[in-house]
């Protein structure tokens, strides 16, 4: 009896023994009139599950057999766990009892209005199990009126207060999901612009079953070129705007679910797909800050604390791309600092920027901070390179976002800004210091050069008073010679007048020749003295002071001239 039964509730042809011997198929009634609908249900299910485990196993060998699948895809079917064949089984009889087999069915049974619960609900998990087994041709036929069905069904959801329809939402965006699984059911709902729109309406932290479905479609999509991010992006906001919130306020918020798993992940890969997408590193970084802003600062500690593998995969994305955006990010501005290397130009950008604009205060109330810094030429150098620090620190912030602006404290790293200044200016000083000692020594060595000059040019000065002659002339050279005193005076002049004869050449060389005698009778100038040294010595001078006068000293003249 419970085979026979088992054969009816999935529509199995069963032949009636009895009568003329003829056969015939008796599909189980469809009647009310017994029970109400919901009794029926609740009674399929519970005989389902009385079941034993290989009848299951065996029933749904048939249904993966019936839903043309291979054997790569039927292997995860057949690891499922009992409970969840048994549904698999609960939702074939179902569809059977209602027969849904066409695309078309569904279609007109989900605009019926007033539908009750349970009818709804039964029709909308036939159709993802219908959406997932059939051939591509049936979605297909499915088409954009099936679309345009799940998601007023999806709408019906969302405008009833009733708890139990979040089971109707799960399966609407099951059979979404189930619809973009290939290129047709994507554009077709690309082609509905309030498609994503509507399943962004089921980001609410309120139910976290229906916004995990929702999150795993978005995500999907973000990836999906050219204009999934984009898209996405649109359907994001316009929720945020219709619930007057932070748009990504909600995906935040799923992670701080401790006792659900799955959302947390599925949170943080929609974060990464939405981040990770665009090519600009500004919009990434722009992105990623605004998810910092909505409160993922205050997470990202704890999240990485007993964080589960699925977690941990998504957070190494994470961190991985925001080092990678920073480095990036980093490298622009030292093209930066070439293509903007004059003073008077790179201010004028930055004032034409903030011009007109509620940045321009403080950008004025930074350039007069800066004119308190003390005209010195040490100590302002150490205040720009210690204020440039700190700008960089801001700026190019090393987490990859926005410092948490929410606060009042920002983490500098001072400390060792100050001891590279520290380190800067002691080898500064000692550079100095060095360069100072090698100039004293320099200028130590021209002292000493210029004293030893000028003590011998006192020497020659006093020489020159005592004898006349002056230094480096060819006298003073001679009466440098060992042995060779100061020349004798000359000869005083003969009596008849005549001027002085002239002087002797000096020592080893030849004068002009010696002159003519002179004429008989006549006296001449006396012979020239003998050379210093040689020949007699001369005679006393006169007694009693009488005498001719002394010899006039010989005419020098400067600078080495002769007369």
């Amino acid at each position: 009896m419970p085979l026979k039964r088992l054969d009816s509730l999935f529509g199995r042809p069963t032949k009636e023994k009895g009568g003329r011997g003829g056969g015939g198929y008796k599909p189980r009634p469809h009647s009310e009139g017994d029970m109400n609908e919901h009794e029926r249900y609740l009674e399929e299910e519970k005989f389902i599950e009385g079941l034993d485990e290989k009848t299951v196993n065996d029933k749904l060998e048939e249904l993966l057999n019936e839903m043309n699948l291979s054997d790569e895809k039927k292997q995860p079917l057949r690891a499922m766990p009992l409970e969840n064949k048994q549904k698999m089984l609960i939702s074939k009889v179902r569809q059977v009892r209602n027969n849904f087999e066409k695309p078309g069915d569904f279609i007109r049974y989900l605009h019926i209005p007033d539908l009750s619960f349970n009818k709804l609900y039964t029709c909308v998990e036939s159709l993802r199990i219908a959406l997932t087994g059939n051939p591509l041709s049936w979605v297909k036929d499915f088409g954009a009126e099936g679309l345009r069905a799940v998601l007023h069904t999806l709408n019906r959801c969302y405008s009833s207060t009733d708890r139990n329809y979040d089971k109707i939402q799960v399966e609407c965006l099951k059979c979404i999901k189930a619809i973009m699984n290939n290129t047709i059911g994507i554009k077709e709902v690309f082609k509905q612009n309030e498609a994503l729109t509507m399943v962004a309406r089921s980001v609410d932290i309120g139910n976290p079953n229906v916004m995990l479905e929702a999150i795993k479609i978005l995500a999907a999509v973000c990836l999906v070129p050219p204009d999934g991010h984009s898209k996405v992006l649109e359907a994001i906001s316009m929720n945020g705007e219709l619930k007057d919130a932070e748009r990504f306020a909600p995906i935040v918020q799923g992670l701080q679910i401790s006792h659900n798993e799955a959302l947390k992940v599925a949170c943080l890969q929609f974060i990464n797909a939405i981040i990770t997408t665009p090519d600009e590193v500004d919009f990434r970084i722009h992105l990623r800050n605004e998810f910092m802003r909505n409160g993922l600062y205050d997470l990202m500690d704890g999240l990485e604390k007993d964080a589960s593998q699925d977690l941990k995969v998504q957070l190494k994305v994470f961190n991985d791309h925001k080092e990678e955006d920073f480095d990036e990010f980093s490298s622009r501005f030292d093209s930066l600092r070439l293509d903007f290397d004059d003073v008077n130009e790179c201010f004028e950008v930055v004032k034409n920027i903030v011009l007109d604009s509620p940045s321009e205060p403080y950008l004025l109330s930074i350039l007069q901070h800066l004119l308190f810094i003390r005209d010195d030429h040490f100590i302002r150098n150490a205040y720009y390179k210690l204020i440039e620090e700190c700008v960089s620190q801001i700026v190019l912030h090393r987490n990859g976002f926005d410092p948490d602006f929410r606060g009042r404290h920002f983490q500098f790293d001072i400390e060792s800004v100050i001891d590279s200044l520290v380190e800067k200016s002691k080898n500064e000083d000692e550079e100095r210091i060095k360069g100072l000692l090698k100039q004293i020594e320099d200028l130590s060595g021209k002292l000493q050069e210029k004293e030893a000059e000028l003590t011998i040019a006192q020497k020659n000065i006093a020489d020159f008073q005592a004898t006349g002659v002056k230094p480096g002339s060819v006298a003073a050279k001679a009466a440098s010679l060992p042995g060779v005193g100061p020349p004798p005076p000359p000869p005083p002049p003969p009596p008849g007048g005549g001027g002085p004869p002239p002087p002797p050449p000096p020592p080893g060389m030849f004068g002009p020749p010696p002159p003519p005698p002179p004429p008989p009778g006549m006296g001449g100038p006396p012979p020239p003295p003998p050379p210093p040294g040689f020949g007699p010595l001369p005679p006393p001078p006169p007694p009693g002071g009488m005498g001719p006068p002394p010899p006039k000293p010989p005419d020098v003249l400067p600078f080495g001239l002769k007369p």
